[in-house]
C-alpha cells in the first residue's frame, strides 16, 4: 500500500484544520479598522458637533474629547498615538496652537477647528495640516479627512465610507 493512501486521510483533516483556522485568523484580523481622534474645545456644543461627525464614519473613533486643554495634557500620555486631534484656537489657559506644540508628537494629524480666518491661523502656527472654519459642516469634515486619508496613502476599509 503507497504511503500517500495511508496518509491521505491525514492531509485532508490536517488540510481541513488548516482551512478553519486561516478563516477564523481572517475573520479576527478583519475587525473594523479605525482612526483614532481626539477633540479639544472649551466649547461643549463644538465637541458635539465633532463628535457627531466622527460617529458618522465608520473607520473614525473618538479616543477622547476635552472641554479643557489643561486636562488634554494631563490625560494623553506618551504612549498614546492620535490620528486625528481638533483643536480651538481660542480656549482659557491655553491656545490651541500652543497645545499644538505639546501634542504634535502624539498625533499623526493636526487639524484646527476655529471660528478665526484660515491666513491668521498660519501666521501664528503653519505646521498644521488643516483648517476647519466653524461652524462646520460634515461635507467638510469628510472632505478634509477623506483629502488626510488619499495625500498620506493611508489604507481605509472600505472606500465607501465618507
Amino acid at each position: 500500500m503507497p504511503i500517500t493512501t495511508v496518509l491521505l486521510p491525514f492531509l485532508c483533516l490536517a488540510i481541513g484544520i488548516e482551512v478553519y483556522i486561516v478563516k477564523l485568523c481572517t475573520a479576527y484580523l478583519n475587525l473594523p479598522m479605525y482612526y483614532s481622534c481626539a477633540i479639544v474645545d472649551d466649547e461643549q456644543h463644538a465637541i458635539d458637533v465633532l463628535h457627531d461627525y466622527i460617529e458618522g464614519i465608520r473607520f473614525l473613533k473618538l479616543f477622547s474629547a476635552f472641554n479643557n486643554p489643561f486636562d488634554a495634557l494631563k490625560t494623553i500620555s506618551a504612549g498614546d498615538k492620535i490620528d486625528f486631534l481638533f483643536l480651538d484656537i481660542d480656549m482659557d489657559g491655553m491656545k490651541g496652537t500652543e497645545l499644538s506644540q505639546h501634542l504634535r508628537s502624539k498625533a499623526r494629524f493636526v487639524i484646527y477647528a476655529s471660528a478665526h480666518l484660515e491666513n491668521e491661523v498660519r501666521n501664528i502656527d503653519s505646521s498644521f495640516e488643516c483648517y476647519l472654519g466653524k461652524p462646520i459642516s460634515m461635507k467638510r469634515f469628510a472632505g478634509t479627512i477623506d483629502k488626510l486619508i488619499r495625500l498620506n496613502n493611508l489604507p481605509i476599509k472600505n472606500e465607501n465610507s465618507l
